[in-house]
């Protein structure tokens, strides 16, 4: 239970010396999660303890603990210097830094080179990297955070295989393509268009290619917003029977679906259609997409 009201242990930078950035991160975001707000009042326990208080969020959802922290859209640009100055980090636990351990020791090295504070939730102080107690258990909750991900990334393999095998689509459909079931709650009998969300993308498609020097993704997304269409994960959400919670369309995601050969119907793997048999029975998890009922 902390002791600060929220306004002393969150405010701007004030030169302090304890200006922390809280750091969360999520690999998959669900509508009825409450991890974001669990790791949140962590982090602010955790700036407290150490007398710090947190300046700004560097809040990475949807991002794989294998992505380096460098390049996360939210904590790269702070540790690469382009979001201004600050103390240190401050994060629920090691594993929410990344589930690498050369990744979370650069990260670790960094914040002690540059001398920075790096904080995390149950560890009494910060982090003293020069300490060789304090190096051994940093890196011992780093090796465990990996070895957790590859397990995860093993079943996700041998899952992807056994049912690619039995001809059963793995993953969520890709925006404009619904699964079809022939029964109620059972398995998925095959990969269909569907009838609004391809009515959706063929139209900013075509509206792209008549005009495309006044037409672009942002234009599109901006037009997509007004119209008060649903983006792609307010509009899976809605597919699975959950709310929508009014999230926008981006022309990020806009141009990356318009671009992306699972809108004409392929399977994909690392954003590549897959062609070769080998590959669809041995490669990691893949969103699968047709453009009609037949499997291929």
């Amino acid at each position: 239970m902390r002791d600060a009201t929220q306004e002393e242990i969150e405010r701007p930078y004030d030169g302090c010396g304890k200006c922390l950035l809280g750091v969360r991160r999520l690999s998959r975001m669900k509508a009825a999660t409450s991890s974001p707000e669990r790791r949140r009042e962590d982090v602010l326990d955790a700036a407290e303890a150490v007398g710090g208080h947190i300046i700004g969020w560097a809040d990475d959802w949807e991002v794989s603990g294998a992505t380096d922290p460098m390049t996360r859209p939210k904590l790269g640009p702070w540790l690469r210097d382009e979001r201004g100055p600050y103390d240190g980090l401050v994060a629920a636990a090691v594993d929410r830094l990344g589930r690498n351990v050369v990744d979370c020791l650069n990260t670790g090295h960094k914040m002690r080179d540059e001398k920075k504070l790096l904080v995390t939730y149950g560890h009494q102080g910060p982090w003293d990297l020069d300490d060789q107690v304090d190096e051994n258990r940093f890196t011992i909750e780093a090796w465990g955070a990996q070895m957790e991900l590859r397990a995860i990334q093993r079943r996700n393999r041998r899952t992807t295989v056994k049912m690619r095998a039995a001809g059963r689509p793995k993953g969520k459909p890709s925006y404009g393509f619904q699964h079809v079931r022939t029964v109620m709650g059972g398995k998925v009998d095959h990969v269909a268009l569907h009838p609004h969300a391809a009515t959706v993308i063929r139209d900013v498609a075509r509206r792209m290619l008549a005009d495309p020097e006044n037409v672009t993704p942002s234009s599109e997304a901006a037009r997509l917003n007004r119209a008060g269409e649903s983006a792609p994960v307010d509009h899976l959400a809605v597919m699975y029977g959950k709310p929508a919670r009014g999230r926008p369309w981006y022309a990020t995601s806009l141009r990356n679906i318009l671009l992306s050969e699972a809108a004409l119907g392929y399977l994909m793997h690392n954003g590549k259609p897959v062609i070769d048999h080998e590959l669809l029975l041995g490669t990691d998890s893949i969103p699968i997409s047709f453009d009609d009922g037949i499997s291929r």
